[in-house]
C-alpha cells in the first residue's frame, strides 16, 4: 500500500520499516491494570498513527523487553488488533499490519454514526454546568494542539472529546462501542487532518456541537454532530480517491 506523503512533517514519520521504536518515549506499563489491554491500546496507536505502517512486522520481541511483558499477554492484544482488522497474523511467518480495509471502514462509520446519535441526543438532556467546564477545558486543549500541528495530540483530544460526550448519555459502554469499530477510520482520520486541512476544521465543528449542547439542545445537538461527521466521513472517503493513498 502506498501512502501519501504530501505532508514532509509526515513523510518523516517513524515506521518500523526504519527501524525506529514506533512508541512515545515515555509510555509505559501499568502493573496494576490488566497488561494485555494496555499493549493492545500501544500498539493500535502505533498502527492508527502511522508509527507501524501497512505491511509492517508487529515487533513482538520490542514489545516483550521494552514493556517487560510475556508473550501471554502480547497474543492477547494482536487477537483483538486482528479482530478489529489492524493486523494479519500468518502463521510461521509473523504478524503484519494490514492495509485498510474500505468495507471496515464504511461499516465504522456508520456502526459511529447509529450510536453517537443517540449518545448526543441523551447527553444534550443530561448536561450539567460541570459538564459544561469539562468540555470547555478540552475545546481549550485542542485549540493549543491545533495551534501547534500537533495532530496525534488533537486526535486524542477529538476521541476524549466525543467520549466524553457519550458517557455523558448515561451508558458506560457506549464509546466503547464506538471505538472498538472506528479502528479503520482512525487511521484515515490521522492522514486527512493534514491534508485534508479537517484540524482547523475539526475545531470549528467540535465548537458548534460544544455550543448546542451548552444550550441543552438535543436537536441541535444531533445536526452539529452529524454536520462533523459527514464533513469529516468526506474528507477521508477522497483519501481513497487520491493517486499517493492507493489502498
Amino acid at each position: 500500500m502506498a501512502i501519501a506523503l504530501s505532508d514532509p512533517k509526515r513523510s518523516k514519520a517513524p515506521g518500523l520499516s526504519g527501524g525506529a521504536d514506533p512508541f512515545p518515549p515515555g509510555a509505559e506499563i501499568d502493573r496494576s491494570r490488566p497488561i494485555g489491554e494496555q499493549v493492545y491500546l500501544l500498539l493500535r496507536h502505533a498502527i492508527t498513527n502511522w508509527r507501524l505502517r501497512p505491511g509492517d512486522v508487529i515487533p513482538e520481541a520490542l514489545v516483550t523487553k521494552r514493556f517487560d511483558v510475556s508473550r501471554s499477554p502480547l497474543r492477547e492484544a494482536v487477537r483483538q488488533l486482528a479482530a478489529d482488522g489492524l493486523v494479519v497474523i500468518r502463521p510461521q511467518a509473523g504478524t503484519y499490519v494490514s492495509s485498510i480495509d474500505r468495507v471496515r471502514w464504511e461499516e465504522g462509520r456508520l456502526i459511529r454514526r447509529a450510536l453517537e446519535i443517540e449518545g448526543i441526543r441523551l447527553a444534550a438532556s443530561r448536561i450539567e454546568a460541570r459538564h459544561i467546564d469539562e468540555i470547555d477545558m478540552l475545546m481549550t486543549q485542542q485549540r493549543r494542539a491545533v495551534e501547534a500541528r500537533d495532530f496525534e495530540r488533537l486526535l486524542d483530544l477529538d476521541d476524549r472529546f466525543h467520549a466524553y460526550i457519550c458517557d455523558l448519555s448515561g451508558f458506560p459502554r457506549l464509546w466503547r462501542m464506538i471505538d472498538g469499530a472506528k479502528a479503520q477510520i482512525d487511521r484515515t482520520r490521522y492522514m486527512a487532518l493534514p491534508a485534508m486541512g479537517r484540524a482547523d476544521a475539526t475545531l470549528t465543528e467540535h465548537q458548534a456541537i460544544f455550543d448546542a449542547l451548552v444550550a441543552r439542545d438535543p436537536d441541535a445537538s444531533v445536526d452539529r454532530l452529524l454536520r462533523h461527521l459527514d464533513s469529516s466521513d468526506q474528507s477521508m472517503a477522497q483519501l481513497f480517491d487520491r493517486d499517493d493513498f492507493d489502498v
